[in-house]
């Protein structure tokens, strides 16, 4: 029986600590192009006002390339935020008003909701005349959803007709470990949940979604992870495993069948260092 306890989300400082030493470690640079490529699949054909729901943007880092070519491409967007993080949004609100004073992104306007994805969509069920999308996407929030399936489920309804929807999450062996986690541990704010357990729950739920997945290959050194004393390598296990001090939190069994699955996992490299190897799952839905 999974056991409540309270993960990562619910400690903010020590997840952007824990994140920042992830990423210093971690392959992790050209996720963002990964995500940008993957949204250019979308031919939206004679639009004229593309809009767009970004769901969990954080200060933008992932959207700026995304409007960038879309305000090329269509003669007007309509990109709304939604983000929970109050001085995330003022950032990313400071970004476009940046852009728009240097005579870039005229063409595109933004809407901003400092909001859970919830918050929104009950707020959004009041308006009669709510907007449709032509493109919805979200990277690695999904987890933070009350219900994920029935969300992503309600999202996908909100595209126009061709609109995309792309939800990005862990696969592969992390989503494997979130998998493990979710075995182990309960968390209301928290879904441990790996990307290629949720393809298989969307095709279930939405078997007329025209799902298909694209795996985007990543990797993150773990060899401080094995060395107790490591504080790079606690932070590490942290993010990895979305518990705050894992290492001495969690049971020791699970602890000991986390590292052992690390280290099967991992890939020893000739320099000694071992590197755990996996990928991001874009799962891409089409509504037709």
């Amino acid at each position: 029986m999974a056991t409540e306890l309270k993960s990562l989300v619910h400690f903010p400082e020590h997840y952007a600590l824990s994140r920042k030493v992830t990423t210093q470690y971690g392959r992790l640079a050209n996720r963002n192009n990964q995500f940008f490529e993957t949204i250019q699949t979308y031919e939206g054909g004679q639009i004229n006002t593309l809009c767009v729901l970004a769901i969990g943007t954080g200060m933008g880092s992932f959207d700026k390339p995304v409007i960038d070519d879309l305000s090329l491409k269509f003669p007007m967007v309509h990109y709304v935020v939604i983000e929970p993080d109050e001085e995330d949004v003022q950032q990313f609100q400071d970004i476009a008003n940046s852009k728009h004073s240097r005579g870039e992104w005229d063409n595109v306007v933004f809407e901003f909701h400092a909001k859970t994805v919830k918050e929104y969509l009950e707020s959004r069920d009041k308006d009669e005349n709510a907007t449709l999308f032509h493109i919805i996407h979200m990277v690695q929030v999904v987890y933070y959803f009350d219900e994920p399936v029935t969300t992503i489920a309600t999202l996908f309804d909100m595209l126009e007709y061709g609109g995309m929807l792309l939800n990005v999450m862990v696969g592969a062996s992390y989503g494997q470990l979130f998998d493990k986690m979710g075995k182990h541990f309960t968390d209301p704010k928290m879904n441990f949940i790996g990307g290629d357990t949720m393809v298989e729950q969307l095709k279930n739920h939405l078997p007329t979604a025209n799902l298909s997945v694209i795996k985007k290959p990543k990797a993150c050194e773990i060899s401080e992870c094995f060395k107790p004393t490591s504080k790079d390598g606690n932070y590490i296990l942290d993010f990895l495993t979305h518990v705050a001090n894992f290492r001495t939190s969690a049971p020791r069994c699970v602890v000991n069948e986390v590292l052992s699955f690390l280290n099967d996992e991992g890939d020893l490299q000739s320099n000694g260092e071992v590197y755990f190897k996996t990928d991001d799952c874009h799962m891409i839905m089409y509504k037709h």
